[in-house]
């Protein structure tokens, strides 16, 4: 921001409107708009800063607990020439992403649920706010806390309650009921209206048949001050998966390494080391699962084809003894001995063929390339059984009914061994099998809560606080309606800024002072002459000098487009530093309206213009001195119910040019050019009238018609006087522009008047 304010020993030239060098905003402009809402900064960023702190001290602390599962690659089929060729085109695709997903699958969190009866959730009432920060500084107490100002259905501390059974309805699924704690370990529960479910002591399960099903609870530990109340909720699987997940987190550390890490938060610190090392169970438990399922599903099978291979054994044996009996001993001759031998083979080979077709089928479809070798392996079997029947034929019919009886039999007991043995195998292989992931790490209970980080949550709330506070202060900038640029007005109406003055918190402070009648004849000028509010009016006093050169009088008449601008103070401190420059100069309070200059002399409100005017005191009378030297005051005087008719008065007129010939300098203080016509009237006798407008306050369209109805009636407009400049936060004010023994000139170039 740039101010036109003249050193006393140049001469300004103000004939026409002001123009900057440069349009663009350049940092020091920003730094003075924040500059102006600098309290507005520190009290939002002290603000964000506290609550942060507050969080930070008062948030539920989150626990995370970390484990660590290694996954091994599984080596090519086609040998380890594969694998080096691998290396060398680049490393295979990890399994990570596959073993990460199914961590976090139904499957095995589902089997975690269940292992730890998570579906189970019960949570104590805290009192409101602070009840949790409470009972969280009161951990390690053997018995419930007692209860302040007599709110025993809350959880102070030390409560423990134990339900390890939970049986719901469906539609009773993430239903929150209240469990009352009665005396001696009884309890009841109520649904959410409410409403008595059933009636329970703790150890003992209870139960009751309600419209929507059976419901069941056992409560195996229950240790609470009689009328604490607890939340109990059956949590439905699909609540409780999402959940998890969102708080189980499996990243693969380094890459492409099979080190999977898993992280889980929670606000209890056992219980998230607890869960990860479930996880991690169930995870190891169903990889060795997936690894021996094949061994498992043949084994299965074959447990089935026992019994009855059992049964054909015993059957054949019993029908070979049978007729042994019926027809004595029977010799076996070498022949039949031989054919019986092929016969076995051919049959034992047949049946065993027939059973890796029927496992196969398990696994593939008959269409499979191995099941169609084996239909065609059973093929040449039986056309060679055909072939040994023709020379079965051949033999005596006792021997061909031996023949198949010892046939049946010994098939039938070769098969059930090979069974046997094939089911010990299996069964030594499933138990033996290895999965190809590891637990390395095993998950520890933290020490320290991992959320929230309170050093890095008041960091942030400063940070934040602080950018608030300076996005508020340039979105306020951004909300302004009114001209706080000298330059505007001197672009758009041609008439030049003869001073900016700064805002003064002095003088606002002396303005309440005096509202409540603690302090008499307040003027800053006189008070403290070192303000930089008023070092500008000493500033404005050298540019009136020369700009009253060609003036007619040497009334000055100030006045703005609204009330409530600081013409007064303007008034009475510029005619106060003119004083105190050896002039005479008189201060006349023209708005007969709602004038208070009075207060800033420490005089009376009457008798003044209005009593001169109409004559019922003289002009002797209503001049008073102040405690300024060299400076007299006027005051408005009675409030007439017709100000401007009394202002048109020829006894005003003769008054004015009296206190002219009399004093250096006349300054008429005016009421506001438009709500009333009075400024009007009084300009036409003011050789030099200045517009006052308060910085950021006024629209341009404001001070364009304010102009326009003071050049209509008459009255030249000299300039402008900026006032209480930086006093609208996001406005430019003086910021950064200190000041050293004066003002000087920042760049504007003048253009020559237009009016």
């Amino acid at each position: 921001m740039r101010f036109i304010v003249n050193d006393q020993n140049q001469t300004p030239n103000l004939t026409g409107p002001l123009t900057r060098d440069d349009e663009e905003i350049n940092l020091r402009e920003l730094l003075d708009i924040v500059w102006s809402g600098k309290w507005i900064v520190l009290a939002i960023t002290v603000a964000t800063t506290l609550l942060s702190v507050i969080y930070a001290l008062t948030a539920q602390p989150i626990y995370q607990a970390d484990g660590l599962v290694q996954v091994e690659k599984e080596k090519s089929a086609l040998g380890s020439s594969v694998d080096q060729l691998s290396s060398l085109i680049g490393s295979p695709p990890t399994e990570a992403p596959a073993e990460i997903a199914l961590i976090k699958s139904n499957m095995v969190l589902g089997s975690v649920i269940d292992n730890l009866k998570l579906y189970i959730r019960v949570e104590p009432n805290y009192f409101p706010v602070i009840g949790k920060a409470i009972v969280r500084r009161r951990t390690g107490l053997s018995a419930p806390a007692p209860a302040p100002l007599g709110l025993r259905r809350f959880a102070w501390g030390g409560e423990r309650v134990r339900i390890t059974a939970l049986d719901f309805p469906e539609n009773w699924y993430d239903l929150g009921f209240t469990l009352t704690v009665g005396q001696d370990g009884d309890y009841a529960l109520n649904n959410g209206d409410g409403e008595l479910v059933l009636q329970g002591k703790a150890g003992i399960r209870a139960s009751v048949e309600t419209p929507d099903g059976p419901v069941s609870i056992f409560v195996q530990e229950l240790n609470a001050r009689p009328g604490t109340r607890f939340t109990v909720t059956r949590v439905a699987l699909q609540t409780l998966l999402g959940d998890l997940n969102e708080r189980l987190t499996v990243n693969e550390q380094p890459r492409d390494s099979g080190m999977l890490n898993l992280q889980f938060e929670d606000n209890d610190r056992h219980f998230s080391a607890q869960f990860v090392n479930a996880v991690e169970d169930a995870y190891l438990s169903q990889n060795v699962e997936r690894r021996s399922a094949q061994a498992a599903q043949s084994l299965d099978f074959l447990k089935k084809q026992l019994p009855d291979l059992r049964a054909k054994v015993d059957e054949a044996q019993a029908k070979l003894n049978t007729y042994k009996l019926k027809k004595g001993s029977v010799d076996v001759q070498q022949e039949t001995q031989i054919v019986l031998q092929q016969s076995v083979e051919l049959e034992t080979q047949r049946l065993d063929l027939m059973q890796k077709r029927d496992a196969a089928l398990l696994r593939y479809t008959a269409q499979h390339p191995v099941v169609t070798s084996l239909n065609q392996q059973i093929a040449g079997v039986e056309r060679e059984q055909e072939s040994l029947k023709k020379r079965v034929a051949t033999l005596p019919e006792t021997q061909q009914e031996v023949l198949s009886l010892m046939r049946d039999l010994d098939v039938n007991t070769q098969l059930y061994t090979a069974l046997l043995n094939s089911a010990q195998e299996l069964q030594v292989t499933k138990a033996g099998t290895v999965g190809n992931v590891r637990i390395v790490d095993r998950a520890l209970m933290p020490l320290s809560p991992a959320k929230p980080k309170k050093k890095l949550i008041a960091v942030f709330g400063l940070i934040c606080g602080a950018f608030i506070g300076t996005m508020t202060v340039f979105a306020m900038r951004a909300l302004l309606r009114g001209v706080d640029r000298p330059e505007e007005l001197e672009r758009v109406l041609g008439l030049p800024t003869y001073a900016s003055i700064p805002y003064s918190p002095v003088q606002r402070r002396l303005m309440r002072r005096i509202k409540q009648k603690a302090a008499e004849g307040q003027i800053l000028a006189a008070l403290d002459g070192t303000e930089l509010a008023i070092e500008a009016l000493r500033s404005l006093r050298t540019s009136l000098h020369f700009a009253m050169l060609e003036a007619p009088n040497n009334i000055i008449m100030l006045t703005g487009p609204i009330a409530g601008l600081g013409k007064s103070f303007v008034s009475i401190n510029l005619g106060a530093v003119l004083a105190l420059s050896g002039k005479r100069t008189i201060v006349l309070d023209a708005d007969l309206r709602r004038g208070h200059l009075y207060k800033y002399a420490n005089t009376e409100q009457k008798p003044g213009i209005s009593e001169y005017i109409t004559g019922t005191a003289e002009q002797v009378a209503i001049i008073r001195k102040t405690a300024v030297q060299n400076l007299d005051f006027i005051a408005g005087g009675t409030r007439p119910p017709n100000p401007s008719e009394i202002l048109m008065h020829d006894r005003f007129a003769q008054l004015m040019r009296d206190l002219s010939a009399k004093y250096d300098y006349v300054l008429v203080d005016t009421p506001p050019v438009l709500p009333v016509t009075d400024a009007a009237i009084i300009g036409r006798l003011a050789g030099t009238t200045m517009v006052v407008l308060k910085s950021a306050e006024h629209p341009m369209r404001a001070i364009e018609e304010t102009v326009r109805r003071l050049r209509q009636a008459g009255v030249k407009v000299r300039g402008m006087i900026f006032n209480q400049v930086g006093a609208r936060v996001g406005s430019y004010g003086y910021g950064a522009y200190g000041y050293a023994y004066g003002y000087s000139s920042y760049g504007y170039k003048s253009k020559p008047d237009s009016t």
